[in-house]
């Protein structure tokens, strides 16, 4: 029994003792259960009432990134590089699979010398589909269809100048109520170099009702989640990941033709989420995150022209968004 809930019951046992001896005891008693409850046991109710509500199928979020500037390495300019995010996120669930529509905007900020170089470039936007469709062989075993449509490209080009793709297939495996594994192969365009098969695997483990591991490598997110679940009905979530995270956007032309950029990034990231209201719909999400390595590479028709790196920076983001 969660620990909220043994107190509980602790106290009304407390209560119909009282009961027994004084009248008085008992009404103040009553009152001092009523604010302790109130203060401590909401998670309770929560939890009580976001069963009984309907299954939420659409998710959608309004998200804001700054990331603090952080000066330039291994490039013979100098100067710093920092950025913001704004954009929102539209996800559609059911039991054939996800789709996910995502645009954002960066406002990239370069000072110094490099900035206006070759190696750096003005705001971004990137317009993005993905998801999967699956098929249930039985309780066990399913297989998926997986595709991705993005649209990816420096402020002063049409985003049709800046198209990509992905496709590929996994096959699904969940032996367990804890184990859900999925392991497949992606067929994945890039800008400025030829298409690239990638694998494809995501494995979620939930040992139990309080935590849960995932571990991902699917080209844009490569690394570990783990959550904690604070309270029984999951509304207040605490995770931590450590992932290396990629981007790419198509860029202006410069003297030498045309160029994307490639953007990697290592990161520890550790996010708080809470719902605002016991029927599960409204959230706010709260995330820092420490940059520990990143690297921009500039590519023209297959070949690097240009790198920079950046010292480790740091990171704040802020989501909120609703479940209906």
């Amino acid at each position: 029994m969660p620990l909220f809930a043994q107190i509980v019951a602790l106290l009304h046992l407390f209560i119909e003792t009282a009961y027994k001896n004084n009248k008085v005891l008992i009404r103040m008693t009553k009152i001092a259960q009523n604010a302790f409850f109130c203060a401590l046991c909401i998670p309770l109710l929560a939890e009580v009432k976001t069963e009984q509500t309907t299954s939420k199928d659409w998710l959608a979020m309004i998200d804001w990134q700054n990331r603090f500037p952080a000066s330039i390495t291994h490039n013979p300019s100098s100067g710093s590089y920092g950025k913001a995010r704004l954009g929102f996120e539209l996800i559609k669930k059911d039991d054939q699979g996800v789709t996910d529509f995502e645009y954002y905007r960066y406002n990239n900020v370069f000072k110094g010398s490099i900035a206006g170089t070759e190696t750096s470039f003005g705001d971004t936007t990137d317009l993005m589909l993905t998801g999967f469709r699956q098929w249930q062989w039985n309780p066990e075993y399913a297989i998926q269809l997986i595709y991705a449509a993005e649209f990816a490209a420096e402020d002063s080009l049409s985003l049709t100048d800046g198209f990509r793709w992905g496709l590929g297939t996994a096959a699904r495996w969940r032996p367990a109520a804890d184990t859900d594994l999925a392991l497949g192969i992606l067929i994945q365009d890039r800008f400025e170099n030829s298409i690239l098969p990638i694998p494809y695997v995501k494995m979620i483990w939930t040992p139990c009702r309080y935590a849960e591991v995932e571990f991902r490598a699917t080209g844009l997110q490569n690394g570990f989640i783990i959550r904690g679940f604070l309270t029984e009905d999951k509304a207040t979530t605490v995770d931590l990941v450590v992932a290396y995270e990629t981007l790419t956007f198509q860029l202006k032309e410069v003297s030498y033709g045309t160029r994307a950029v490639a953007v990697g990034d290592v990161v520890t990231r550790l996010g708080v989420t809470q719902f605002l209201e016991p029927t599960g719909t409204w959230f706010i999400r709260f995330s820092g995150e420490y940059i520990n390595f990143s690297r921009y590479t500039f590519n023209h028709d297959g070949e690097t022209q240009g790198v920079f790196q950046t010292r480790p920076a740091w990171a704040t983001n802020l989501r909120i968004g609703a479940r209906f």
